[in-house]
């Protein structure tokens, strides 16, 4: 389940919890689209715990009017080419104001 207001996304965890997301930017990286959020609360991470950790989902679009979900990227090659769009698509943000 996901609710936008503004920039801030509530998705639903597979525990059944509303998580509250900011949606900082979707990139398009080899043909499949992947959102970027930083947690707003109630994500623990235990000792490596960081409140502005980016965190990248892939997208996968519904089918037959079904809800998109979002996957967790757990791959570190794919990460770190994701963070680089992220980076790209910040700076060109920055450039535009």
């Amino acid at each position: 389940m996901t609710e936008e207001m503004d920039n801030i996304v509530v998705l639903t965890d597979e525990d059944g919890n509303e998580v509250q997301f900011e949606h900082v930017v979707t990139v398009t990286h080899k043909n499949k689209e992947y959102v970027c959020l930083i947690p707003i609360e109630g994500i623990d991470y235990g000792e490596d715990e960081d409140e502005n950790a980016l965190i990248f989902l892939e997208i996968i679009p519904g089918k037959d009017g079904q809800e998109d979900v979002y996957q967790g990227v757990e791959d570190e090659k794919l990460l770190n080419e994701l963070y680089a769009k992220y980076l790209e698509a910040v700076e060109f943000e920055d450039d535009e104001e």
